[in-house]
């Protein structure tokens, strides 16, 4: 048994990230056994004492949207996933894995990948071969046959989508990830296409709910996002073309929003898209600032992701301000809610005893300035220290 204790001046703890000062967290092997004031320390003797300094101690970060075969730090990062192989995907893969980790994101949810290599790299990972941040993966994502994007493959019909499904439970993906609507809002007045049916959505949903596994869909709006809505999908991804009623939809039926509002609003990414995607990003930015802006006005409960930006998530916390979000929900968007979306909320996203020891620390208090989160100075994952 491996045991250790983390001197704290200052702790986000718990669910709500309430600020405490002087605090020790013991951690015992994977595990926080316990959460006391420093005036207790000298209750416990032989026990490596890891003194934390300056830096504020809050719980490793959730990226609740990534990619392992994509990597947004790279030039045209959309096309070179369409060309390359399983072994140039899986070594994109593997640099990502490491950036996200030391950056302090200790779990990531993949929302579709190829050939596999999610589930493939997470087992690498549980086992130590790999480092990174636990992978919650999805395998295949299900699109329509004239569906668009690269990540997706092509289904045609409830029986293409059933087996597809299938095949996703027996390689015990912890979500299956369907993508329903274009990426890119239409120009206005143009209707959303849909480019799954609701019956195809609802079999996918279906054929998951038999093994308690949660559907997450790509989705804009429209009427791919009320199909959704009917068909049980518990999280929608993106939400950038949204509107009012579609809003008051997504309340009444309790689906949580997933947004990675830095695809438009980071002008910093377009120095890695192709000339095409850089000016379509720049068409529609306002258009879908202010449909993600209703999105956190009428209170949906949200997360955020980087949509693979790997090492990133920092960027994503400061635009959800901009949004209009409070900074305790968009630090809870990260951690403590992120958990719930990842059905992990009595494991992870919170220095609680008995929870995941996934730790990190930063200079500066992110309650006062996100940017602080852009150089994570520690990281513990499974109690184990990867960056100190």
């Amino acid at each position: 048994m491996e045991r250790k204790i983390l001197k704290c001046k200052k702790v986000l703890l718990g669910k709500e990230l309430k600020e405490e000062k002087n605090i020790a967290i013991l951690i015992e092997d994977d595990k926080i056994k316990e959460v006391f004031s420093q005036e207790r320390l000298s209750e416990y003797e032989n026990i490596e004492v890891i003194d934390m300094g300056e830096m504020t101690v809050m719980p490793g970060m959730i990226d609740c949207h990534s990619h392992l075969n994509i990597d947004a730090n790279l030039p045209e990062h959309l096309e070179l996933l369409a060309w390359s192989n399983e072994c140039e995907l899986t070594l994109i893969s593997l640099k990502g894995l490491e950036d996200d980790l030391l950056n302090g994101i200790t779990t990531i949810r993949c929302l579709g990948d190829k050939y596999y290599i999610d589930i493939t790299l997470k087992e690498k990972i549980e086992n130590e071969k790999v480092k990174g941040p636990r992978v919650l993966s999805s395998g295949l994502g299900i699109k329509g046959l004239h569906g668009s994007g690269y990540i997706g493959y092509p289904h045609c019909g409830m029986e293409e989508v059933r087996k597809t499904v299938r095949e996703n439970l027996k390689r015990k993906v912890d979500t299956i990830k369907l993508f329903i609507t274009p990426g890119q809002p239409p120009v206005k007045d143009k209707k959303i296409p849909s480019f799954l049916s609701y019956e195809e959505i609802k079999v996918a949903v279906d054929e998951a709910k038999k093994l308690d596994i949660p559907v997450a869909a790509h989705c804009i709006g429209g009427e791919g996002l009320r199909n959704c809505l009917l068909a049980g999908v518990q999280v929608l991804e993106h939400l950038y073309a949204v509107t009012d009623e579609d809003v008051e939809e997504i309340l009444k039926y309790g689906s949580w929003a997933d947004l990675t509002p830095g695809i438009f609003m980071d002008k910093e990414r377009e120095e890695f898209l192709s000339e095409n995607n850089i000016k379509a990003i720049r068409k529609s930015r306002e258009y879908v600032t202010e449909c993600m802006k209703k999105v956190i006005a009428k209170k949906v409960p949200f997360t955020l992701g980087t949509d693979a930006y790997h090492g990133k998530l920092y960027k994503e916390l400061e635009f959800a301000e901009i949004l209009g979000a409070d900074k305790k929900e968009i630090l809870q968007a990260v951690t403590s809610n992120a958990a719930i979306v990842c059905g992990l909320e009595s494991t992870i996203g919170q220095i609680q005893k008995g929870f995941k020891a996934d730790i990190i620390g930063v200079l500066g208090n992110p309650y006062e300035n996100f940017k602080v989160l852009k150089d994570v100075k520690f990281v513990m994952k499974d109690g184990k220290i990867y960056k100190s």
